[in-house]
């Protein structure tokens, strides 16, 4: 069986085809002479449209030696054709040690999960080419801090359909990740600035009933303990009549901080109202979250709030707390800590009321 591609460049000699006997096998019928006096040209537009085309590729023989490595990938890899052509070291473009190529396991015929074995969920079979596949990976070797490459490789057949060859394309896909991960970032910027309290940066209301919802079903599903603190600034309003808003804003900064100071990371803050601000304690019970909203009440107490004006106050808050019951509404939830909060304030401010999570709501 004839070997189309050589461990040389693509030319007219090595891309030689030998133009088939026609059906009666008398010789060369006059379209097939005219064929064969046509393929030396031919062949050598071929081999000059691989090298000339700017998409990388290269081409493997049976063997997987090297027979072409066009001017496009001598570019992107930093390897020129005459070191590579004739080795069997395609892999020194793309990878630290050896290993097969997406063209060294199309033409031995591999199937997709050996494929995926080296290229995990990042190939797929090609949807227009049989036995071929693409893939897109990270190259960290390739070029200043790595490469996205998009690449493809089929398998090249003689007359008989054997499998002689393999030929891969590369496509450097790297600005077109980056646009795509600066776009990612920028709607998750979008959606947390959507979700967020711009004064304290805690979340705000909209993100509060949402997550309320999730926390809820999830503590119902699971049987999971989840209590809920809801905060009210004492004197807000006085606070503001006497100092004025932009002061007032001083202090709800100030809370905000000493609330995101004393939680944990599984804990979520929110302000959802004008000086009230609401935690959702995930796998906490009510008297550990009681002992919270203790801690919160001294550390606020003891806070030094530094207006704009230079003026130094201190101020308090009166905490409602509950816990919440399996299969309970989000709202009757909320509804015993707020319920919490005025019974804190009937009691003079600067306290915590904690709600019985067995009493019924």
């Amino acid at each position: 069986m004839r070997r189309i591609f050589a461990s040389s460049p693509v030319t007219s000699t090595t891309m030689r085809m030998d133009p088939p006997l026609d059906k009666a096998g008398e010789g060369l019928s006059a379209r097939h002479a005219a064929a064969a006096r046509w393929l030396p040209a031919a062949n050598f537009m071929l081999a000059e449209g691989i090298d000339s085309c700017p998409i990388p590729i290269f081409v493997l023989d049976r063997n997987h030696v090297i027979a072409h490595w066009n001017r496009a990938l001598a570019a992107l890899s930093g390897l020129p054709p005459q070191r590579q052509i004739g080795t069997c070291n395609q892999w020194e473009a793309f990878y630290p040690s050896a290993r097969p190529t997406l063209a060294d396991l199309v033409l031995d015929g591999a199937l997709e999960d050996r494929i995926s074995q080296f290229y995990h969920e990042k190939s797929r079979p090609s949807p227009l080419t049989p036995g071929a596949f693409e893939a897109e990976d990270f190259f960290p070797a390739i070029g200043d801090g790595g490469r996205w490459l998009f690449f493809t490789a089929a398998p090249l057949h003689d007359e008989a359909g054997e499998v002689v060859g393999a030929i891969e394309t590369l496509q450097d896909v790297t600005e077109q990740k980056r646009a795509e991960q600066a776009l990612r970032d920028s709607e998750a910027r979008y959606r947390l600035l959507s979700i967020t309290d711009g004064l304290t940066g805690l979340y705000n209301a909209r993100h509060f009933f949402a997550r309320l919802e999730t926390e809820c079903e999830r503590a119902s599903r699971y049987r999971q303990p989840l209590s809920m603190l809801l905060l009210d600034a004492d004197n807000f309003k006085q606070l503001n009549d006497t100092y004025g808003h932009l002061e007032g804003d001083c202090v709800l900064q100030a809370l905000a901080k000493v609330i995101t100071d004393s939680t944990r990371s599984a804990d979520t803050n929110f302000r959802y109202g004008g000086e009230e601000f609401a935690l959702l304690l995930p796998g906490t019970g009510l008297d550990e979250a009681e002992q919270l909203a203790h801690r919160l009440c001294a550390a606020f107490a003891s806070t030094a709030v530094v207006l704009s004006s230079g003026i130094v106050i201190r101020c308090t808050i009166s905490i409602g707390v509950s816990q919440f019951r399996p299969g309970e509404k989000p709202a009757a939830f909320m509804h015993r800590a707020d319920q919490g909060i005025y019974e804190a304030k009937g009691r003079g401010r600067n306290c915590v009321v904690a709600t019985d999570a067995d009493t019924p709501g």
